[in-house]
């Protein structure tokens, strides 16, 4: 038995919004993290719109100065890389972190803001074709089996001749999405882990029953899936500054209102008690690794420490299976 595991997106996007063209702030906050006690430090991504720095260089860096904390991508947008260079940076990063490496990945998100998807000449249902094209021949050959690597998007031979990742069978991939039957038909084939952004308590125990059960037919063993939850939050004892907060957030960093982005995303904001009361409720549905966004441009290391101070040890403290 453990305690459900913590860790926090690092604030690129906000950063590069405060107009920041120094990546030292992002690597002191990372180092706080792993000081802190949290367990994990992700890296989001943004292929085109909302602009910041790109992910795996970052995390090459956060890699090379913490010890003990896992490094991530939440989430890596897939489709638009070429997958043999991509193939070859995971590896890199995977034994620069000493196996410390976990990959969320996406096709990308279909906010109202539809930039990022406008930009690429290809179908949402391509992107993911692609994505798990890709994903497949990644663990062919990092699993080193006899597979094939010529696919219908992608010639992936090449792959055999990079080196190994550090991690037997390479670093754990997890798709980021909420779930939908195709979803979970897509997790049950071909990956190691689930990340939704956007699900209630009462869908996420549904899902993780649908995905349970593809997995048993897909002779997988339902406890090798590492099950997470990504949310931004904002703290704060009073409520509607913690509204405020987000409402402050969402506007600077989608140009949106919190009600219109709480479509596409959760978002919390309250004291860390009704936090920890929260989580619970996705903890008891299944959620075993949380990834936190603090929603706040202002006080940022404020809402960092009473995460760690109150949410962190009360998630830890938790019997899980």
């Amino acid at each position: 038995m453990s305690g459900v595991k913590v860790g926090v997106a690092l604030p690129t996007r906000e950063v590069a919004i405060l107009g920041a063209a120094d990546a030292s702030p992002l690597l002191k906050i990372a180092r706080q993290i792993e000081e802190l006690g949290f367990d994990a430090v992700y890296a989001g991504d943004a292929y085109v719109a909302r602009h910041r720095l790109e992910p795996m260089t970052l995390l090459a860096a956060v890699a090379t100065m913490t010890e003990r904390v896992t490094i991530g991508t939440g989430a890596l947008i897939v489709p638009p890389r070429n997958p043999v260079a991509l193939a070859h940076v995971i590896v890199t990063l995977d034994q620069l972190s000493g196996g410390r490496l976990r990959m969320g990945l996406g096709a990308g998100f279909p906010l109202p803001v539809k930039a990022e998807l406008d930009a690429e000449v290809m179908t949402f249902g391509e992107r993911l074709e692609r994505m798990d094209e890709m994903v497949a021949g990644w663990q062919i050959a990092w699993n080193e089996e006899d597979g094939d690597l010529v696919g219908k998007y992608y010639d992936l031979r090449p792959l055999r001749d990079q080196p190994l990742p550090l991690q037997k069978g390479g670093p754990a991939l997890w798709l980021s999405g909420n779930g939908k039957p195709r979803a979970a038909r897509r997790i049950a084939r071909h990956y190691d882990g689930w990340m939704p952004i956007r699900v209630t308590p009462e869908e996420y125990a549904a899902n993780r029953l649908a995905i349970d059960t593809l997995l048993h037919e897909a002779g997988r063993d339902p406890q090798s899936l590492t099950r997470c939850l990504y949310t931004t939050v904002n703290i704060n004892d009073d409520r509607d500054q913690a509204r405020a907060g987000l409402e402050d957030y969402t506007h600077r960093y989608n140009n949106l209102p919190v009600d219109t982005m709480s479509g596409f995303q959760l978002y919390f904001g309250g004291s860390t008690s009704a936090f920890v009361d929260w989580l619970r409720r996705y903890v008891d549905a299944g959620a075993r690794q949380i990834v936190l966004r603090i929603g706040a441009f202002d006080d940022y290391e404020r809402h960092l420490r009473a995460i760690a101070d109150d949410v962190v040890p009360a998630l830890h403290e938790l019997a899980v299976d």
